[in-house]
């Protein structure tokens, strides 16, 4: 039983340091970039200071920050509906590296 406590504990410890660095950040949708390969970026009207590279871009792709083939399509749909409203969205996305992997989107109505 104390193996396997301790391996349980090894296997948490050395992944946990694997986990995106995830933050908050909102904002208004000035564009949504599609990409040929299905990726898109957003880019918003106010700078996030969490987002490192030049730009400030928020890129959304597939097997980055645990998004599958079918999520990325639900969060373009719902960028694209909160940038064609105005309406003001949420994202949550990996801090830790300078594309800023988007994991998931809120709209907020």
């Amino acid at each position: 039983m104390t193996k396997r406590c301790l391996i349980l504990f090894l296997i948490i410890s050395v992944s946990h340091g694997a986990i995106a660095q995830s933050k908050w950040f909102g904002g208004t949708i000035k564009r949504v970039y599609p990409l040929a390969n299905g990726d898109f970026i957003l880019i918003f009207n106010n700078d996030n200071p969490s987002c490192t590279n030049q730009n400030k871009y928020h890129y959304t792709s597939v097997g980055k920050n645990g998004v599958t083939k079918e999520g990325i399509q639900f969060l373009y749909s719902a960028a694209l509906t909160a940038a064609a409203s105005g309406k003001k969205v949420s994202i949550n996305f990996d801090s830790s590296g300078k594309l800023c992997y988007v994991n998931r989107l809120q709209v907020t109505f």
